[in-house]
């Protein structure tokens, strides 16, 4: 990853972590804002999978954003294969897993805010398909998540 793109994902993960959820759901009220706030993250989602997993993985994860406003779901799919990672609005593979979640609680796991398994044991998070892959998915993704404070050096 770059490193004005770095420090750009930082920056946002951290006014996001500031932010309280109210706020985050109002960031995505709207057809429009709503629409561009996924297009960003899911835009920017195949820059922060890990090399070794292009080579690797041959998956299709597909997300399902809930929460619209005339009550449909968002759907877009991450296809990795071939060396090469995409994301794909709609449904037009089969998936091996299916992730089903909040906006809110998708801007905080994208911005590396929350975590999955977190909120899969609190019910905010429901999964389809292998539960295997879930469980990778941390290790497929370089955490875009906010940086590690640093300790003083003595």
């Amino acid at each position: 990853m770059k490193p004005l793109v770095g420090r750009v994902v930082r920056f946002v993960s951290r006014r996001i972590a500031a932010a309280d959820r109210e706020r985050l759901e109002r960031a995505l009220r709207g057809p429009l804002r709503r629409r561009a706030v996924l297009w960003t993250l899911f835009g920017a989602m195949p820059r922060f999978i890990r090399r070794r997993a292009l080579e690797r993985e041959n998956i299709v994860v597909e997300w399902r954003i809930t929460g619209r406003p005339d009550g449909r779901d968002d759907v877009r799919q991450l296809v990795i294969g071939d060396g090469a990672a995409a994301v794909l609005e709609g449904e037009p593979h089969e998936a091996d897993l299916i992730l089903t979640l909040s906006g809110v609680d998708f801007l905080l796991v994208a911005t590396g805010n929350a975590m999955g398994p977190a909120l899969f044991v609190s019910g905010a998070l429901e999964l389809e398909g292998d539960p295997w892959l879930a469980m990778r998915l941390p290790r497929i993704f370089g955490a875009p998540g906010p940086p590690r404070e640093r300790r003083p050096t003595a």
